[in-house]
């Protein structure tokens, strides 16, 4: 449910702003309300680059962490500078790594270079210098060379590769030179080369060595110094969205509060001589979002604040929406032994981790991973394999009656999306039954009562050609359709007259029955999805047993674990992408589209240290 809020108006002298958000925070519950843009106030701009820069540098230092690393039962209290002078660490040492890296690429370059002329002295070369004699270094195609170089210049072939030679001459410096292209040499021998590439490569190595340190023993530091940087911006936001009045002699703030905690913020804040006033809320407030549920909804609440928070006059579709989720998940996924696989990695991550996010995350999880080990044990598929159960020879008429098939399956995902929508607008009529009325909700329970109840006569009247018993029923869901759709026609707006009435029912006729034509046929895709994850992993097993199964015992099986590790880690992928993308779409968009539903809220975030 969505947490009722009290909708509050400070005001405080100027000079003693500073400290009235001081104990404002203290208080821990006050969400303020902005009047101002985070890209309008420079100083907030600066510190949001100024956090995204120290999340990419705590993103690039992770992987450096070495699995035995000490634990961080605390997080160290870091001053600015101390934040400042830790991230300027880490960026040198990165800066470090990519300096050494080109380093050592030139180096290599040059021994490339040098491999083409051999290991030579380069003091002899200056001796024969002094001495009078110039020795030059050239390179020319196989095709430009002339053997009688060799006399008119006293060239010396050194090597040939790809065609090209490369040869040296040694004579006076104003003998004649022969038209070739001259090479410029590195300043250093090849051995010496070779030892400053290791020598590269060694400071390479310890500045890896450096990173993991500091990964292991100061990444708290980060951290400390990010909470302190979100503090810093939330007491700066705070500072600036205030209204300044008389003059900018005093400074007005508004402000949001949980119901259940507004009491002991006012003592807290009229105790110190603050003015505090509560204020009414208009229809026209953005009135912050808190979502609160019990312990299975409040797993499903992420996805929720993903795609749209409600409105604060609305309801918190979270409850309704999670079963739904789960079940739609599970029929895209449409394996068991994935579905149980899933259950047993979110399970093991869930027990490990010290972290209230991920263990939520993996409780999520853990309920979509079992709805998927029963509803892809039904359809009959575990990793790819059909069961028993599956097939014709076994179970019979049990299995055609209650295990999934593809022909049961595309009525089933049809039923399922039809009793969505008219759940979804159900949840309309009492969305504006607690907005406007019973009145104005009548046409839209109407509605849902007639797309209901038409469905059942259409179902239960061929039934009752064979049992005559169900022919009173037949015309009872016949009737209370009938008398549901002249409500939804000539009652659809309260206080109008009766053609003004019956001209919007017809409209409202026509968009329903389009509409729910469309909506009710995009719920195929659970089937095709379900059935596309399940003929992958068939195909990966076949295929791992035809190239795996002409091979000798032993390299066969090697094989085919490979092709089904995989293949089947593959398809887990792409199940799982689907399965959350599809179903988000699904449960999400059609329930607020037929629902009627406005979403756009903003979550509560109360003014508090981090």
């Amino acid at each position: 449910m969505i947490t009722a809020m009290n909708k509050y108006l400070f005001l405080i002298y100027h000079r003693e702003y500073e400290s009235f958000l001081e104990k404002l925070r203290n208080t821990g519950v006050v969400h303020i309300q902005e009047t101002k843009a985070t890209k309008d106030v420079a100083e907030l701009q600066n510190l949001l680059l100024l956090r995204k820069g120290i999340a990419e540098t705590m993103r690039m230092l992770a992987p450096y962490k070495s699995e035995n690393a000490p634990a961080q039962t605390t997080t160290p209290v870091v001053t600015e500078t101390a934040g400042e002078q830790a991230v300027k660490d880490v960026q040198h040492l990165f800066a470090e790594e990519v300096r050494l890296k080109n380093a050592i690429v030139a180096k290599k370059r040059e021994i490339e270079q040098m491999e083409l002329w051999g290991q030579f002295d380069f003091s002899s070369i200056a001796r024969l210098s002094s001495a009078g004699y110039e020795m030059n270094f050239y390179a020319s195609s196989a095709s430009a060379y002339k053997p009688e170089w060799a006399e008119i210049y006293g060239a010396i072939e050194i090597n040939t590769v790809r065609s090209t030679v490369y040869f040296v001459t040694v004579g006076h410096k104003h003998d004649p030179k022969p038209d070739a292209e001259r090479i410029k040499l590195p300043d250093y021998d090849l051995s010496t080369l070779y030892k400053q590439q290791e020598a590269l490569e060694a400071e390479l190595q310890a500045n890896a060595a450096a990173k993991t340190t500091f990964a292991d023993n100061r990444m708290g530091e980060l951290s400390a110094y990010d909470k302190l940087m979100a503090d810093k911006f939330a007491f700066t936001n705070a500072m600036v969205q205030a209204e300044g009045q008389a003059d900018d002699k005093l400074m007005l703030l508004e402000g949001w509060v949980p119901t259940a905690d507004a009491a002991p913020m006012e003592q807290a804040i009229a105790a110190e001589g603050y003015y505090i006033e509560k204020m009414e809320i208009k229809e026209e407030d953005s009135v912050p979002i808190k979502l609160k549920n019990n312990a299975f909804a409040r797993l499903f609440e992420p996805i929720t604040k993903m795609y749209s928070m409600p409105n604060y006059s609305e309801l918190d579709p979270t409850p309704l929406l999670a079963p739904f989720f789960m079940l739609f998940f599970a029929l895209c996924f449409g394996d068991g032994g994935y579905g149980l696989l899933l259950f047993v990695i979110a399970t093991i991550a869930k027990i490990k981790s010290d972290s209230g996010a991920i263990k939520s995350l993996c409780g999520m999880l853990q309920w979509l991973g079992g709805t998927t080990a029963v509803v892809g044990s039904l359809m009959g598929t575990v990793f790819g394999m059909v069961m028993p159960w599956a097939g014709d020879d076994l179970l019979g008429s049990v299995r055609n009656d209650y295990f999934l098939n593809q022909d049961n399956m595309m009525k089933l995902s049809v039923v399922l999306g039809l009793l969505q929508i008219i759940f979804a607008k159900y949840v309309a009529g009492y969305k504006t039954h607690i907005q406007k009325g019973f009145k104005y909700a009548l046409a839209t329970y109407a509605w849902a009562t007639f797309i209901l109840f038409g469905a059942l006569s259409f179902v239960i009247k061929p039934l009752a050609e064979s049992k005559p018993e169900l022919g009173v029923v037949a015309l009872a869901f016949t009737g209370i359709t009938g008398l549901a759709l002249l409500i939804a026609l000539f009652y659809n707006s309260p206080g109008k007259n009766i053609f003004m009435n019956f001209g919007a029912g017809l409209w409202a006729t026509y968009n329903t029955a389009s509409g729910l034509l469309g909506d009710t046929l995009s719920y195929i895709r659970l089937f095709a999805i379900g059935l596309t994850g399940g003929i992958l992993g068939g195909v990966f097993n076949n295929l791992a047993v035809q190239i795996g199964g002409g091979l000798p015992t032993g390299l066969n099986f090697l094989v085919m674990a490979i092709i089904l590790l995989f293949g089947h880690g593959l398809n887990i992928g792409l199940c799982m992408i689907s399965s959350l993308v599809h179903p988000i779409r699904l449960t999400f968009v059609e329930f607020y589209k037929n629902s009627e539903f406005e979403g756009g809220g903003n979550e509560y975030t109360p003014f508090k240290r981090s």
